[in-house]
């Protein structure tokens, strides 16, 4: 039994999809449910996640599909002829993309069941954004998708209030993202960044590890960071995250404006060495969001025992629940009273918070649950299994 995965992309600086897809593809296998994935390259956008041994059914994004939300008639074969020969549900991630048009036609025409994550994209704050191009794209196809689901897939309860907004009468399937654990004394140390960035030595490192884009906060952030640094001289914000659509010039054009050229270092995507070093040695992890689904950077900073600071546009109550973070509201009043509270905290009391987090995600979101649970959904979808809990229909 092979389900297939579709995604728009699973390039490096595209987002959490491009990570938390082919990682559940993996956790699908190591329960035993075969698993491929199936999406565009935009190698602009750094290479691709590697999945391998998983099959991968990938094609190059030509100059239209760049233009049209990754329209690609090629993909389209390619997708429709494993569908039809080889998988037994077609999992469809994200919205508003021709990819996941392209999964719902396979689907319909094979007749198996269509599951769909919205991974974030039906929030009131990404509804908002690029109206007329998102209207055009729910015209042509998406209220189709929609309406063609099987199943909705959320990773959070704000997620399943969002997709119930929509009126379509779906079973909804809350299962959150999983996370890795890494071994914390594998890490590389300070000096693997410190000999790229000077002016990282001889501070403690403040983490945002995001895309940079209006709806992370990064703005509002810096606003913030003008206000405190004098306060915390012994502390640096370390900005690292991919520029998708020039908005990290504008970030270092408002860094310059507000005298904070010394104080906040931009390293660009980091990956490899370079990201497990940033997460083992940040003292602080901030992600002053508008909106997520799940908030995958957050998880990821938990993972390597880092406190962390979010707004409630994620779904972390955990960190006020399990006193590893800081929940807080929306705005920069909020933002600048919770940084100088964590920063004012002793490494200690930090530390203590810090292995909560990661105690935390040890016991509710590894990949093994996450797998066995996701497989379960696939099992009830094909009859072959008891509706299970994770599921609640309308």
């Amino acid at each position: 039994m092979r389900i297939c995965q579709v995604v728009a992309s699973i390039n490096r600086d595209t987002g959490g999809p491009a990570l938390t897809v082919p990682r559940l593809a993996a956790a699908l296998e190591a329960v035993g449910l075969e698993s491929s994935v199936a999406s565009l390259d935009y190698p602009e956008h750094g290479p691709q996640t590697s999945i391998f041994p998983i099959r991968e059914l990938t094609t190059k994004v030509g100059a239209v599909g760049r233009l049209l939300r990754g329209w690609s008639p090629a993909f389209q074969r390619q997708l429709s002829a494993f569908v039809r020969d080889e998988a037994r549900v077609v999992h469809s991630h994200g919205l508003w993309m021709f990819p996941n048009y392209y999964a719902r036609q396979a689907a319909v025409s094979a007749r198996i069941p269509f599951v769909i994550s919205p991974r974030g994209m039906v929030e009131q704050w990404s509804l908002s954004r690029s109206r007329w191009k998102k209207g055009l794209a729910w015209n042509a196809f998406e209220r189709g998708n929609l309406a063609a689901a099987n199943l909705f897939h959320a990773t959070s309860a704000d997620e399943v209030g969002s997709l119930r907004s929509l009126g379509f009468g779906k079973p909804i399937a809350l299962i959150p993202n999983g996370i890795d654990l890494p071994e914390l004394g594998a890490a590389p140390g300070r000096e693997v960044l410190e000999k790229q960035f000077s002016h990282l030595a001889n501070v403690r490192w403040l983490l945002f590890m995001s895309r940079l884009h209006p709806k992370k906060g990064v703005s509002e952030l810096l606003h913030v960071w003008s206000k405190l640094h004098v306060q915390f001289p012994d502390w640096h914000l370390v900005l690292a995250g991919p520029d998708l659509d020039g908005y990290g010039e504008t970030l270092r054009n408002l860094a310059t404006t507000l005298n904070l050229s010394r104080q906040i270092t931009f390293t660009g995507p980091l990956s490899g060495c370079d990201k497990e070093c940033a997460l083992a040695n940040a003292d602080l992890f901030v992600l002053p969001t508008h909106s997520e689904n799940f908030g995958i950077a957050i998880a990821e900073a938990l993972a390597y025992g880092i406190p962390a600071v979010t707004t409630k546009g994620a779904p972390w109550e955990d960190l006020q629940t399990h006193e590893c973070g800081w929940w807080i509201d929306i705005g920069e009043e909020s933002l600048l009273a919770a940084l100088a509270d964590a920063m004012r905290r002793s490494p200690g009391e930090r530390e203590a918070m810090g292995r909560r987090g990661r105690n935390l995600m040890q016991q509710k979101y590894s990949w093994l649950r996450v797998g066995q649970e996701m497989k379960s959904v696939y099992l009830w979808l094909c009859g072959k299994g008891p509706q299970p809990p994770c599921v609640a229909t309308p």
